[in-house]
């Protein structure tokens, strides 16, 4: 019994501590807060956080970084389903649209980055509709 309970808790600890994440957020985290908000506060970060987002084709999305640094660096970029670059984001803001409806992975890389960010994006369809409101 003793043995199956140890490999119980170990394939837990792998599952808890390998999900596909290659980083180390101390002090805070990252977290998607709503659908179109990506926010992360933390007294350090190393490594890369991913998530994956739908993007329409044809339609124009708006992404817009504002980012408090206080050491350290953090950029972003995304990749299409084959881990390709579709675009890195270099400055504060870039217009995009895709060829393909897909998901993408937005990617954030930390080198011992301590701060915070929010990375938001809306849609062209977004920007309309909220004019008629």
């Amino acid at each position: 019994m003793f043995k199956y309970s140890f490999l119980i808790v170990l394939i837990a600890f792998l599952l808890i501590n390998f999900n596909g994440q290659e980083n180390q957020i101390v002090g805070g985290k990252i977290k998607k807060e709503r659908s179109e908000v990506f926010f992360g506060e933390y007294d350090s970060f190393t490594g890369c956080y991913s998530r994956s987002i739908k993007l329409k084709k044809g339609v124009t999305y708006a992404f817009t970084l504002s980012k408090n640094t206080k050491s350290g660096d953090l950029s972003l970029y995304v990749e299409d389903p084959k881990q390709t670059r579709f675009f890195e984001m270099t400055n504060n803001s870039l217009y995009l649209t895709p060829e393909k409806t897909r998901r993408y992975r937005i990617n954030f890389v930390g080198s011992e980055h301590k701060g915070s960010f929010q990375l938001h994006w809306k849609s062209s369809n977004q920007k309309e509709s909220e004019k008629f409101v």
